[in-house]
């Protein structure tokens, strides 16, 4: 188990929140992208925006994997920073990715 090594108060309070935002974004952008592969791209269930054009579709469908991977690619770029930082909160970081995968 790790145990956050912060020297005062008001940066633990930082850390903590910046431990949760990780885990928000890393759960959305990670359920987003399954939800983008397997249901848009694999098995053809929905389009993210189907009152238009196959194309406009496409179009939507792309900007929505692109969204899963900048809030993925973003949320590990927070959790590299809170390992150099030797603030990294598991339990924190994993209540996030559950809300966040719960909020998607």
């Amino acid at each position: 188990m790790a145990v956050m090594k912060v020297e005062n108060w008001s940066n633990r309070k930082t850390y903590q929140k910046r431990n949760l935002w990780a885990g928000i974004l890393f759960g959305l952008g990670f359920v987003a992208f399954l939800d983008e592969t397997l249901f848009h791209q694999l098995l053809h269930w929905h389009k993210f925006y189907d009152k238009s054009t196959v194309a406009v579709g496409l179009v939507s469908d792309g900007l929505f994997h692109a969204f899963s991977w900048f809030a993925t690619v973003g949320a590990l770029f927070l959790v590299a920073d809170l390992r150099r930082r030797n603030a990294l909160w598991h339990k924190m970081f994993w209540g996030g990715k559950l809300l966040g995968g719960g909020a998607f």
